[in-house]
């Protein structure tokens, strides 16, 4: 017993050791900003008072001072007697998103716990959503891929309740990322198309270039290099075009990582030639690590050890640093093969590192986990098709069974049927000429009313007004069918979406989300105030919104009342 202690004793002083050591070996990384320093006080303070009113206080100074080092785009600012649940939340979450972007992992996982511990039934579901989403990003850098996938879990029966489609595309990307970081690539191919699909429905190109650069890194993985290269060039092409020079040299290593996976070696070293100093002058470390993880891959292969050696280094000094568990051990593995004949005990050290690595990520409890994830995930698919399954059986045995009297019932039915139809047919065709006529009456009436509201109306020229009064009409048509997007209204008019852009910004200075979001609010609001005959689920329907509880808030969200409010 003794000795067994003894040896654990020893076990421990060994890790010791080889972390003193492997400090010693990496370069060292940026320190703490003077605004992480604030952060890090606001955090620290704000955990330590109990009393509500200070509480308040503190936050929106906290938010005041995000404001000023233009970290938020718009202010934020909680009244007195706001709820505390929702003020600690938020306080919460973007002091984790903070750690988050400087790369300190650890200290973000720390600070969504405690916005999670504070998710009550009084925290709206969106910022629910948005804690798991960063929660679940977080554990996912750390290499922790069951927690990862546990709260990806929670944030993705948020989001499908929501029907947001940005959100949830962002949602099923964290939810593909994980398993491709997984070693099972086959399953994040379903959440990646899904999260493409959902993307197509908004304008976000931004997310539509991240999107585009995980389908690259998974079919990568699956061995399609042909594939992997055509998302990732596309990603790449977003980015040029916007001239975001910070995410291009992210887009570039994911097409050097395409080139590389079609052994097209100058390419992949050319566009990491190209992608390093983008990265080091946005401060991007853990892009830069990959890269410097690629460029050692790259020289290993020509041989060049020393050269590759340093690159490894540095990649390792900066997974080190955050934590990232996955991107360390690729380093690691690294260091360990190019130093074994010229530094065989480093490499030894660097090869003891990599396989404590590899435990940690790797585990049994892990691959449970996101098993037990995807599985929960289409669970309901699943029962869905049993239960489909079994009401087709039972109806075929039942159609067997009572054959002679279903034909029996037929024949009755029929002839009653005969009947009345010209009843019912004259009576219907009235119903719905009525019904038509005034929902035609109600629609011209608010699209007038719609059209004459806008500002500057009397200065439109005709073409000008005669290009609204279509948009309006095409929006209208569309709620009908429930698909309000660019491509759908742009393909309607016959124009392309960049006309439909350009027109409505030069003539109401809007973006079309925000025109279609006028316009649905503006009809909803003229059918609550001018037929009181239509319930607020119809309101809902003719504005295109196929769940109450979606229309209800976003109805809420642009009046700051709800529905029934307004009518009354």
């Amino acid at each position: 017993m003794q000795r067994d202690l003894n040896y654990c004793y020893m076990c421990k002083i060994r890790y010791h050791i080889i972390l003193l050591l492997l400090l010693l070996s990496i370069p060292v990384v940026k320190g703490e900003s003077l605004e992480g320093e604030k952060v890090a006080d606001y955090g620290v303070r704000y955990g330590e008072m109990l009393n509500e009113e200070s509480r308040l206080k503190q936050a929106n100074e906290f938010f005041d001072f995000l404001y000023r080092i233009e970290y938020l785009d718009e202010p934020i600012v909680f009244a007195a007697g706001s709820d505390m649940d929702s003020v600690d939340v938020n306080v919460y979450y973007y002091i984790a998103e903070w750690w988050y972007s400087e790369g300190d992992y650890s200290k973000s996982v720390d600070y969504c716990l405690r916005a999670a511990a504070r998710c009550s039934s009084k925290v709206n579901d969106n910022s629910k959503g948005d804690v798991y989403s960063l929660l679940g990003a977080a554990y996912f850098r750390l290499g922790e891929f069951d927690k990862a996938a546990e709260a990806l879990s929670v944030c993705y029966a948020i989001d499908s309740k929501s029907g947001d489609y940005d959100q949830l595309s962002s949602t099923l990307n964290n939810i593909a990322s994980v398993f491709v970081a997984a070693g099972k690539p086959e399953e994040a191919e379903k959440y990646i198309l899904e999260a493409i699909a959902a993307n197509s429905l908004t304008d976000n190109v931004v997310r539509r270039a991240v999107l585009y650069g995980t389908a690259s890194e998974m079919y990568r993985s699956m061995g399609d290099g042909e594939l992997s290269l055509s998302y990732a060039q596309k990603a790449l092409a977003i980015a040029r075009e916007r001239k975001d020079s910070a995410k291009i040299g992210v887009r570039l290593s994911q097409v050097a990582n395409a080139e590389l996976g079609l052994s097209q070696i100058n390419k992949a070293k050319h566009s990491l030639q190209e992608a390093i100093p983008l990265l080091r002058a946005s401060g991007n470390l853990h892009s830069l690590g990959i890269c410097m993880n690629q460029m050692g891959d790259i020289l290993a292969s020509e041989g060049k050890d020393s050269a590759s050696a340093e690159y490894y280094r540095e990649a390792a000094g900066i997974f080190m640093t955050q934590s990232d568990k996955y991107n360390e051990l690729h380093a690691r593995e690294g260091l360990a093969r190019v130093l074994k004949n010229r530094a065989p005990n480093e490499a030894l050290l660097h090869l003891e590192r990599a396989k404590i690595l590899n435990d940690s990520i790797y585990s049994h409890q892990t691959s449970e986990t996101i098993s037990k994830y995807n599985a929960i995930y289409y669970n309901d698919l699943l029962k869905q098709t049993n239960a489909r399954t079994e009401r087709q059986k039972r109806i075929i045995e039942a159609v067997a069974i009572g054959l002679v009297v279903i034909m029996i019932i037929v024949c009755v039915v029929a002839l009653i049927v005969y009947m009345r139809h010209k009843r019912q047919k004259a009576d219907y065709e009235k119903e719905l000429h009525s019904l038509q006529h005034r929902y035609d009456h109600v629609n011209r009436l608010y699209r007038n009313a719609m059209i004459e509201s806008l500002p500057d109306h009397e200065l439109m020229t005709d073409e000008d007004k005669l290009f609204i009064n279509e948009l309006t009409k095409t929006i209208d048509e569309q709620m009908v069918f429930g698909r309000l997007d660019i491509e759908s209204v742009s393909h309607r008019m016959r124009i392309s979406p960049q006309t439909l852009r350009r027109r409505l910004q030069k003539t109401l200075s809007l973006t079309p989300q925000a025109y279609f979001t006028q316009v649905r609010m503006n009809k909803a609001k003229y059918i609550l105030q001018n037929d009181r005959d239509v319930t607020i689920t119809e309101v809902a329907e003719k504005c295109g919104y196929s769940l109450i509880t979606n229309f209800t808030r976003a109805f809420t969200r642009y009046y700051g009342v709800k529905p029934t409010e307004m009518r009354r």
